[in-house]
């Protein structure tokens, strides 16, 4: 699980977006020196349409493992990444114009 201050959509971007990311949701993913774009299903009522979205790392508070959707993420150890400062920044500035 990726938490993210935003993520970009091609609506627009997802304000304190997560993403629930596994082997067989994610499609086309390239990484980046600064950003990772990839294809998602976002509209659990049309799960034929795979939404391409961009996550800048710098958007990015914390990174979480787990072995199924309803992980308990409160467990340090499933912690792989964790910048609360950036959590902090978002919360004080907003979104980067």
């Amino acid at each position: 699980m990726v938490c993210t201050n935003y993520f970009q959509t091609e609506s627009g971007p997802v304000m304190l977006g997560t993403l629930h990311l596994h082997q067989t949701t994610v499609w086309q993913l390239e990484i980046g020196a600064e950003d990772f774009t990839c294809e998602v299903l976002l509209d659990g009522n049309d799960l034929t349409h795979r939404s391409p979205i961009r996550v800048s790392y710098e958007q990015v508070w914390q990174v979480l493992q787990g072995d199924s959707p309803q992980f308990n993420g409160g467990k340090r150890k499933d912690v792989l990444y964790e910048n609360t400062c950036a959590l902090s920044a978002f919360a004080q500035q907003g979104p980067a114009e």
